[in-house]
């Protein structure tokens, strides 16, 4: 194969594999059979070779990094096709909702496909109507490919999924409701993929005893996983050395932050809706107002916080008649919203695309466009856990009585869970194992073993290796990206000149940012 050093190859190249990722779709219903599975990884091979004829050897080191995240990328696919493959092992990889359980939409022949439903603003527009009944009457289809295409089945993932089937099976019945006031030509379409659903989920009940496949990966797919598609330089076992010594701080410093609080009055639950969203808005407000005087971040003048609709959620809201049902996020944001509206706004709503602050306007061919395979949000959710620390440590928290106790929890739950996440991955803990160990290491009883909280991070782990992970080990890696440069910079060192050029880099690993930034090659080398 001819050698090339164009950049402008690269990026051909880049938009030709985008293209190819889409799934086949026969009928309506996209083909995840063994037959197009087989033909995908062949072309894959191509796509692979073709990219290892581009020699990036001189380019500008912003240039390399584009090459290597199309590498992960590659990489990505590849570990689907041959560990993770999800159309054989995973039932719960037949979702048909947009929008549930999103961020479990991580394998390429779903983050690409416009296939699942989305829950629809009733009456749907003439124009919307007919591909709206097309995915409907697609459904039966989908999950008789399905009970074809699952010869590897795993038979947790068998049991998550029927979890989430519940879950699907509400929607449709509530979508029924909706439909017979404004759409009766739809209502039997609606039905008949209703009754699907309920037929799957009985054959997932009936089959899941045959799944044999274990859900962990194991720790050498682990160890890929983490140094080709998600570039990052640890192993399985250095991560769990880190992370349990998060978790150790992390109890720690709420202990001692309770010590020093133990004579203020206790937290004050919100007793409506109205009292719920103001705490909120005021807590957005000063933090937009903070990161502006302490001069944290570059913040256009006309960025605002989001109107409350766009909060993380009204925690606890649904609840109100009895507090003692809180689940995890309401028991912390009802009692002081600032961790997670800090999480939130900096770490998500503003670098994915929902402003123009970091990423909306990016041009960029490769970059400009969100990655694959969770290394989207392993970087952002990184960013997210560290930005609670960070604005802690620079006194947003101060006036805030008890504040920092719930940080130190939501330290604790997010360690936790990562630390479960290792475990059931080496296959040293059951679906049920992780599930009871993740509960017990919280400090308070905030989260029972069959609640939300507690199922979707444990879903989103396995189906997702590395996910809840990546928080902890991300976070570190900032704090070490933040430590390199001010040795550079010396005096010339700020926090927003740092914050600017991080964000500036865009959504790609926390590894080639470091790269980019500081010109530091020692991570990278352990990489190739």
């Amino acid at each position: 194969m001819t050698k090339s050093g164009d950049y402008a190859d690269l990026i051909a190249l880049f938009q030709e594999f985008r293209e190819f990722l889409k799934p086949k779709v026969v009928d309506g219903v996209p083909d995840y059979t063994s037959s197009s599975m087989e033909e995908k990884y062949r072309e894959l091979k191509i796509y692979q070779q073709r990219l290892a004829a581009i020699d990036p050897t001189g380019w500008p080191v912003a240039r390399q990094v584009d090459y290597q995240v199309v590498r992960a990328e590659m990489n990505g696919v590849d570990f689907d096709h041959r560990i993770l493959r999800p159309w054989a092992r995973d039932p719960g990889f037949y979702n048909i909702i947009d929008g549930m359980y999103p961020r479990l939409i991580v394998h390429y022949t779903r983050m690409l496909s416009d296939w699942p439903l989305s829950a629809p603003r009733l009456p749907l527009p003439d124009k919307e109507i007919p591909e709206f009944r097309m995915k409907l009457q697609a459904i039966p289809r989908l999950f008789e490919q399905a009970k074809e295409n699952l010869t590897e089945g795993s038979g947790e993932l068998a049991t998550i999924a029927i979890r989430v089937k519940e879950k699907e099976i509400s929607f449709l019945e509530g979508l029924i409701s909706g439909l017979t006031q404004h759409h009766p030509r739809l209502v039997q379409d609606a039905t008949q993929a209703l009754a699907a659903v309920k037929d799957f989920r009985e054959w997932l009940r009936q089959n899941k005893s045959k799944m044999k496949a274990p859900a962990g990966i194991g720790r050498d797919n682990y160890n890929w996983w983490l140094r080709n598609v998600q570039l990052i330089p640890y192993t399985w076992d250095e991560c769990l050395t880190i992370i349990q010594s998060e978790y150790n701080r992390a109890v720690s410093f709420l202990k001692l932050e309770e010590h020093k609080n133990r004579k203020l009055p206790p937290f004050k639950i919100t007793s409506s809706e109205e009292e719920n969203l103001k705490r909120q808005k005021e807590a957005a407000e000063q933090l937009f107002e903070f990161l502006r005087q302490e001069e944290v971040i570059s913040v256009p003048s006309f960025l605002k916080p989001l109107p409350p609709h766009h909060y993380p959620r009204t925690w606890g809201i649904s609840a109100y008649l009895n507090p003692d049902d809180y689940d995890f996020f309401e028991q912390c944001c009802d009692r002081e919203p600032m961790t997670q509206i800090t999480h939130t706004f900096f770490g998500h709503y503003y670098t994915r695309g929902r402003t123009i602050w970091y990423q909306d306007g990016d041009t960029r061919p490769i970059r400009g466009v969100i990655r694959l395979f969770d290394m989207h949000e392993a970087r952002s959710e990184a960013l997210s856990f560290w930005v609670e620390e960070m604005l802690l440590q620079l006194g947003m928290l101060d006036n805030r009585p008890r504040a920092k106790e719930i940080t130190y929890i939501w330290m604790i739950f997010r360690t936790a869970r990562a630390l479960v996440d290792l475990k059931m991955h080496s296959n040293e803990y059951s679906l049920q194992e992780g599930i009871q160990k993740f509960v017990q290491m919280l400090p308070y009883p905030w989260a029972a073993e069959d609640s939300d909280s507690v199922w979707w991070d444990i879903e989103e782990t396995l189906r997702a290796p590395g996910h809840v992970t990546f928080y902890v080990i991300g976070k570190n890696m900032i704090w070490q990206l933040l430590k390199d440069r001010a040795f550079q910079l010396k005096e010339k060192f700020t926090l927003r000149r740092f914050m600017d050029d991080f964000m500036g880099g865009g959504i790609i690993p926390i590894s080639l940012t470091r790269w980019e930034m500081t010109g530091l090659e020692d991570d990278i080398k352990k990489l190739w």
